[in-house]
């Protein structure tokens, strides 16, 4: 079980690893690691859905910088996926929610801004 332990500026730390980057957390527990950018895009949304995800957590930075693009949210939408988007500290802590509550989750991390 995947467990995102704290968020810091710049980095994320998940099962006691430290990841000085920003990352994608897959519904089947995988990271991987996600290019900086301030829109979290259809192409991103269709990235996270191998493993079929429930929710899709997107944190948006420290500061709340990144958007969510319209056709990422109408495809969510169309296929019953919910996206929650909230600032990185408090995204990680309604992932580990999700995981807590069984569902199956997938996200996006972003860890600067």
């Amino acid at each position: 079980m995947v467990q995102i332990d704290s968020t810091s500026f710049g980095s994320i730390t998940v099962n006691g690893k430290r990841y000085a980057h920003d990352v994608w957390i897959f519904a089947d527990g995988s990271i991987r690691r996600r290019d900086r950018n301030h829109e979290f895009t259809l192409d991103e949304l269709d990235i996270l859905l191998d493993g079929r995800p429930e929710v899709v957590i997107v944190g948006t930075g420290q500061s709340g910088c990144v958007k969510i693009d319209e056709d990422a949210a109408r495809e969510a939408g169309r296929r019953g996926i919910k996206i929650i988007s909230d600032v990185t500290p408090n995204a990680l802590k309604r992932y580990n929610e999700a995981i807590k509550a069984k569902r199956k989750v997938a996200g996006a991390f972003h860890t600067t801004c």
